[in-house]
């Protein structure tokens, strides 16, 4: 009987060990780098139309604003321009010029940006 018990102790730990890795949230970094893919495609359509395009260097990422929201489930990253000393420049947009929501699987819930 002691066997069995220590066998399907073993059984059941094996077992837990094998989750599903798929099932793993994303951290800030991993929503960053997909916010600022989204940020450069976006950026590019813009562009095709715009009378006065946006350099993606003209913009950074407030890494420091990039934070899990308990009430939407996923990341918020959020870009800003720059002012020519490459700090956030207060006066040009008091609200971030692109926020993404990135849930923790890796998808773009939602956008918002104002380029123009």
């Amino acid at each position: 009987m002691k066997k069995i018990s220590f066998l399907i102790v073993g059984v059941i730990l094996i077992l837990m060990g094998c989750g599903n890795k798929g099932a793993e949230a994303i951290d800030s970094t991993d929503a960053e780098f997909i916010a600022i893919v989204q940020l450069e495609q976006d950026l590019h359509i813009y562009n095709e139309t715009a009378s006065e395009p946006i350099n993606i260097n003209d913009l950074e990422l407030l890494s420091n604003d990039t934070v899990f929201s308990s009430s939407s489930k996923a990341w918020e990253v959020s870009f800003n321009y720059k002012d020519k000393d490459g700090l956030t420049n207060k006066t040009v947009a008091t609200n971030a010029v692109a926020q993404y929501s990135v849930d923790p699987s890796g998808e773009i819930t939602a956008t918002t940006h104002s380029f123009e």
